[in-house]
């Protein structure tokens, strides 16, 4: 079942079950139940592939439970501690995974891991690992991508795809329409600004910490990155300042005054859900190359991991339902389809269904954005609640005027140092 099926049968709210905490139970009988939660755009794609799961296990029920994912990552952390009110498989932000093994709160899951390695990028190999150990199942990734709209692009000339950042910045100064308030793209401050800034910060190469977890020290690169992202603001003048996902983004979205949207891929859902009306007006492009003669990089906005609390019973059904997100290629398709996270999966990478087109966007969004680029990955960041506060502090003094960027970028290192060494 792919995301246009799924919403028509949705028709009438009926389908919808799991988006107030319960998928359907199909089967009556006695089985195990197990509670999976997740957010949004996965609790769509778990429920468009759990009548896969129950061909395969008839004896396992699997309660989907979409939560706000701050919340999950927070409540996990909770029930961890007190060994109670977990459940069996939590889905955990990426960049937020690094502190949970080291809790001794996660099942260790190594021997259903390990022995599919080839099939997910080193990477994650060594990201899922604690003490040489799997803590956590490759679940999905997103890379950094530009949604555009292409009436706009059309009606200033501009033709996509837009190869490098400099090129982008001067499209933006065509699009930008003061009369009419109309923006290139967002740029968010405050902590959320973090997520976002990654995708510039990889694109470019600039790595922020080394492989011991400290901080790069009198990193040019980085300074020279964030003074991009402050001019775009304050000088140029192309970017929206907004807190992403806020409901100021999503009015700039539905309103038109915004050309372009930097996001994940899973932005496509934000945008089918803000800016229905606009279907067909959309596109979507790679994230600019930062420089002409670099590699054709794009950078990450991060991605997911199943994890399984130990201290539930379940583990036999939690393992096979984590097992069938992850492995199962039909799965990672169909997450692909319905909830527009990029698989982890190798072969799910290869299948000829990821080069199918996106109906709100009349193209196929994985050869459009991700298809040829190399995806950097270098910002592993061990704390990354801490880290993204930090640089949130630094990026409300840098758009308030209190600090030029080059400055904040030296108080954001030597903030780091003190607190992480």
């Amino acid at each position: 079942m792919n995301r246009r099926q799924l919403l028509a049968a949705g028709t009438g709210g009926a389908a919808f079950a799991w988006s107030a905490g319960r998928a359907p139970a199909y089967a009556q009988g006695r089985t195990t139940r197990i509670l999976y939660w997740c957010w949004s755009e996965h609790a769509r794609g778990a429920q468009a592939v759990y009548p896969k799961f129950r061909e395969q296990n008839p004896d396992i029920e699997v309660e989907i439970v979409n939560l706000n994912p701050q919340e999950i990552q927070d409540k996990i952390l909770v029930a961890m501690a007190t060994g109670v009110g977990a459940p069996d498989v939590g889905l955990i932000i990426e960049s937020r995974f690094p502190s949970y093994p080291a809790t001794g709160g996660l099942l260790d899951v190594t021997d259903h891991v390990a022995p599919r390695e080839a099939d997910f990028s080193p990477r994650l190999r060594n990201r899922l690992q604690h003490r040489g150990r799997y803590f956590g199942f490759p679940y999905i990734q997103n890379v950094a991508v530009m949604f555009y709209r292409q009436d706009y692009f059309a009606e200033r000339g501009i033709t996509a795809p837009i190869e490098t950042w400099e090129e982008w910045v001067e499209a933006g100064k065509r699009i930008r329409d003061r009369q009419r308030n109309i923006y290139m793209h967002q740029v968010s401050p405050g902590a959320v600004g973090f997520g976002p800034l990654i995708g510039y910060l990889e694109a470019s190469g600039t790595q922020l910490f080394n492989e011991e977890g400290r901080i790069i020290r009198n990193n040019r690169q980085g300074a020279e990155v964030l003074r991009t992202y402050h001019d775009i603001v304050r000088k140029d003048e192309i970017a929206l300042l907004v807190t992403h996902n806020s409901p100021e983004h999503f009015v700039a979205m539905r309103t038109g005054r915004i050309a372009a949207l930097h996001s994940g891929n899973w932005g496509l859902d934000r945008l089918e859900r803000e800016a229905a009306a606009d279907a067909g007006k959309w596109k979507v492009q790679f994230w600019p190359r930062w420089r002409r003669e670099g590699p054709p990089a794009i950078g990450t906005w991060g991605g997911s991991v199943l994890v399984l609390p130990r201290a539930n019973r379940n583990h036999a059904a939690a393992v096979k339902w984590a097992s069938f997100l992850s492995a199962e290629k039909e799965a990672q398709i169909g997450l692909w389809q319905n909830g527009y996270g990029l698989p982890t999966s190798v072969a799910a990478l290869a299948d000829p269904r990821m080069r199918e087109p996106q109906a709100f966007l009349g193209q196929s969004m994985y050869e459009a954005s991700v298809l040829g680029r190399e995806v950097n990955y270098l910002n592993l960041v061990r704390d990354w609640p801490r880290v993204q506060i930090e640089m949130g502090r630094q990026l409300d003094a840098m758009f308030q005027g209190q600090k030029a960027p080059e400055q904040a970028w030296a108080d954001f290192e030597a903030a780091m140092g003190r607190q992480l060494g």
